[in-house]
């Protein structure tokens, strides 16, 4: 097929062995095409016809494709080809006239990505019944999902130097955190200002383990991923990498979030100065469309140890400027979120309404176990309080 933008079509085996398939009815390829197909369905977002879902798949998620709007006529040429070629043919028709198992037999479940829009988008396109209608279909799916591997996901991973999708993610929503009102009212107007363009910070969220940290994280991504933001969880062994993970984001339509969790460092550990740098929007690659959201257990992100405070007047200034330089990178976030360990009245009342959910009333007897449950397990914490109430629910 002559193609200006699709031609990784042409490089695709299961492509290939269709058109060998339905220009020479050759077995062999049938064959080649069904496995790699079988193999391909595990991974599938819809229930409908695979081989479309497939081409257009490998159509919209190839890594630097251009913007769909501003290549229009060659767009408009490479999808009459792929329509014509591929996404008309009645593939059935074929197998069955060959005495051959139709290709549509191959059933799955469609897995979560986290996007439910994705899916419908790609249904839509799937089910157009012309170039013209699978041009708006493409046009509109590019606008709102972007295009390239990732889009398909709302919460990504950086791994191997590339970003890999996540599938099945926390559903978790703001609603279902108990208090923690004021936090979550900071990290909602923040986040939203950033995806209508307006100015945003970077956030540091600081507190004990179990505290909600991470939970607001991925409420704001749930809350936000309809509209165009995506979560990228890195690693702070893969710090070094951040100028590779803006380049790779920087011309995308959509937002991104960089999630670092659980960041500290120890005194003699120095990556934290590419983290400051980044922050203090100094690295080249970072664009707008990209916000750096990170939870510690520590205020001050770096360990301070004795040794930091001890020796003579000879070593004061030096001390002094160590200390404030690693102080400092908490405050190169604009924003800073404490999530204080939950008395003992406040861990009740998490427990309370978490029960009220499950139109479960708070009693006395419920009230001692659960207080009970926090000394064996961990103490006050809304994690503490989440595990006690599934446990009581897993006995009833």
């Amino acid at each position: 097929m002559n193609l200006f933008i699709f031609n990784n079509l042409n490089n695709d085996d299961v492509v290939t062995s269709l058109l060998k398939f339905k220009s020479d009815g050759d077995e062999d390829a049938y064959y080649q095409a069904a496995r790699n197909l079988i193999s391909f369905s595990k991974h599938r977002l819809t229930d409908g016809n695979i081989i479309d879902e497939y081409i257009l798949r490998l159509m919209l998620e190839q890594d630097n494709l251009p913007n769909p709007e501003t290549i229009r006529d060659f767009l408009r040429q490479d999808i009459k080809t792929v329509y014509d070629n591929l996404l008309c043919i009645d593939w059935d028709k074929l197998c069955i006239s060959q005495d051959l198992v139709p290709i549509s037999s191959i059933i799955s479940t469609p897995i979560e990505t986290g996007l439910h829009g994705y899916a419908r988008s790609l249904e839509s396109m799937m089910n157009s019944k012309s170039r013209e209608a699978l041009m708006g279909a493409i046009l509109a799916h590019a606008e709102v999902f972007g295009t390239g591997s990732s889009s398909a996901f709302a919460a990504l991973k950086w791994e191997g130097k590339s970003l890999k999708g996540i599938y099945n993610t926390d559903p978790i929503t703001f609603d279902d955190l108990c208090g923690l009102e004021y936090q979550k009212r900071i990290l909602i107007a923040n986040t939203e200002s950033f995806m209508c363009g307006k100015p945003a910070n970077d956030v540091l969220l600081t507190g004990s383990s179990g505290t909600g940290k991470s939970s607001c994280v991925k409420a704001s991504l749930n809350m936000f991923k309809d509209r165009g933001l995506r979560l990228i969880e890195l690693k702070k062994s893969d710090l070094d990498d951040l100028p590779l993970v803006f380049r790779s984001i920087n011309n995308q339509i959509l937002k991104y979030i960089i999630f670092i969790d659980d960041l500290s460092f120890e005194p003699d550990d120095m990556s934290y100065k590419l983290l400051k740098v980044a922050l203090d929007g100094q690295a080249e690659t970072r664009g707008g469309n990209v916000l750096i959201y990170a939870t510690s257990n520590r205020r001050n992100l770096i360990k301070e140890t004795w040794a930091d405070r001890e020796g003579g007047m000879n070593d004061e200034i030096h001390r002094s400027e160590a200390l404030s330089e690693r102080k400092s990178l908490a405050a190169r976030f604009g924003i800073n979120l404490s999530f204080l360990t939950p008395t003992q009245k406040e861990y009740l009342n998490i427990v309370s309404d978490m029960l009220r959910r499950e139109d479960i009333q708070m009693d006395e007897n419920i009230r001692s176990k659960a207080l009970t449950w926090q000394i064996q397990y961990n103490g006050f914490s809304g994690r503490t309080a989440a595990q006690f109430v599934s446990n009581f629910l897993s006995e009833q």
